[in-house]
């Protein structure tokens, strides 16, 4: 039975593990599956663009290239190139690995886009997959 509540008209691109053929003709539901690493990766670029200790930044670039590579995976299972480019290049400036070292000014302003991006990618990446029968 169609539950309204719980079911979408709307299509998206097939969620992993699914096929566009699985899709035809069956209820949906809508999936948000950046939402996780989305949220996280946003929530360490508030806090440093509102300025923190220096500590907190040695973990919150290891989290938020973190969080840009899970997207990328994401983006990637929903053939979405222009999100997987976009965390590719988030990866890289923030990566421990190989830092990129500048004032506190210079980093603001890419704090601050990076967090909107890990919230517009968090709303954005979307997926369809078929209803769970009911009943």
């Amino acid at each position: 039975m169609y539950n309204p509540y719980q079911h979408s008209t709307d299509r998206w691109p097939a969620a992993p593990g699914f096929t566009e053929e699985q899709l035809n003709d069956v209820p949906l539901i809508t999936v948000h599956p950046a939402t996780v690493p989305a949220a996280i990766g946003a929530v360490f670029l508030l806090m440093a663009g509102m300025g923190a200790q220096y500590e907190f930044y040695v973990v919150m670039r290891w989290a938020v290239t973190g969080m840009a590579i899970w997207m990328c995976v994401v983006a990637s299972a929903l053939k979405r190139t222009p999100w997987v480019v976009v965390f590719v290049a988030i990866a890289l400036l923030f990566n421990p690995l190989i830092p990129v070292y500048a004032t506190r000014e210079f980093w603001v302003p890419f704090d601050f886009a990076g967090f909107v991006l890990f919230w517009v990618a968090g709303v954005k990446l979307r997926a369809s997959k078929p209803a769970p029968p009911t009943g």
